[in-house]
């Protein structure tokens, strides 16, 4: 790639684990971006070589890449926080080793941040595509629908009480192009607690609440739906109950969440989904005491200051 320095740099950023033939590809439509002032940092927590090696094939060519083997394995979060310590790019994308961006992604996303003179714009997302595990196009699930039929900005906090009462309407975080600057705490964290499993919507609520959103109407990235993933194994499940009371009673002590009909409905239905989780799992989750604890805080405080009850 032809480096154009006076463009600002953009880091996207790949976490990546024992998914070779899945990884290529993403790495592949990271190289294919048409914004040509970009860096590709890779972090690999895999067990085997064959990323490593695959890896090394494109650096010879491309010099915008960073390759990072990690000695032991850090896990998501962690591999996470590395990827953005070492990137250096004004603005930061993050791209899951099993999605895709569309080759203009970036480029399209940059035009709206070269126009914010006053910095008042701190991510833009747009509408994404589903794909399977052989790249093939899929129908929309619920949280791909399209929000919007036309680019369209959002004050932040507005937002912000938005996907807190409709569930992450802005996207994965291959979805996401963000400034750097606006984000003020570790990358999947909100109101000084790490998340378990919603690490994008902690992340996204501390940048909607530094700044504006620019949703875009055309699909530019791909979200792809696999038998790999683990968003409904127990721990995911039980973490993530714990993640959305912490959510809505951190956004209503940050300012979130005033209106006291849109507050009451909310309360109510992240209470309920709590409970179903627990009935779900109710063999197992004698397994996860510390969620189970912290559900129960939460739970204390969200119907004391949220519903005054």
């Amino acid at each position: 790639m032809n480096q154009s320095p006076s463009l600002p740099l953009v880091s996207i950023l790949i976490p990546t684990y024992n998914r070779p033939k899945w990884f290529e590809e993403a790495l592949l439509s990271a190289i294919s971006q048409s914004y040509s002032n970009i860096e590709i940092i890779i972090c690999d927590d895999s067990t085997t070589n064959e990323t490593e090696e695959l890896v090394l094939s494109y650096s010879r060519t491309h010099d915008h890449i960073q390759y990072h083997r990690n000695p032991s394995r850090l896990g998501q979060f962690e591999n996470d926080l590395k990827l953005f310590e070492l990137s250096n790019g004004v603005f930061i994308n993050y791209l899951m080793d099993d999605d895709l961006f569309t080759p203009t992604k970036i480029e399209k996303m940059m035009h709206y941040f070269q126009s914010d003179e006053n910095q008042q714009l701190s991510l833009i997302t747009s509408k994404r595509d589903v794909i399977d595990e052989q790249g093939e196009k899929q129908p929309d699930i619920g949280a791909t629908q399209s929000l919007f039929q036309a680019d369209t900005r959002i004050p932040g906090q507005a937002f912000a009480n938005f996907i807190l009462g409709y569930g992450n309407g802005i996207g994965e975080p291959t979805t996401v192009l963000f400034r750097k600057s606006a984000l003020t705490v570790p990358f999947g964290t909100f109101a000084n607690r790490r998340y378990h499993c919603d690490v994008d919507m902690a992340t996204w609520l501390n940048l909607l609440l530094n700044g504006d959103i620019i949703y875009m109407a055309e699909p530019l990235s791909y979200f792809r739906i696999h038998s790999q993933q683990q968003l409904h194994s127990p721990p995911m499940l039980i973490g993530g109950a714990a993640d959305c009371l912490h959510r809505i009673l951190s956004a209503y002590r940050s300012g979130l969440l005033q209106d006291q009909e849109q507050r009451h409905q909310v309360a109510h239905h992240y209470l309920n989904y709590a409970q179903h989780i627990l009935t779900q799992l109710s063999h197992k989750k004698e397994q996860f005491p510390h969620h189970l604890e912290e559900i129960k805080t939460y739970t204390f405080y969200i119907k004391d200051e949220l519903l005054n009850e």
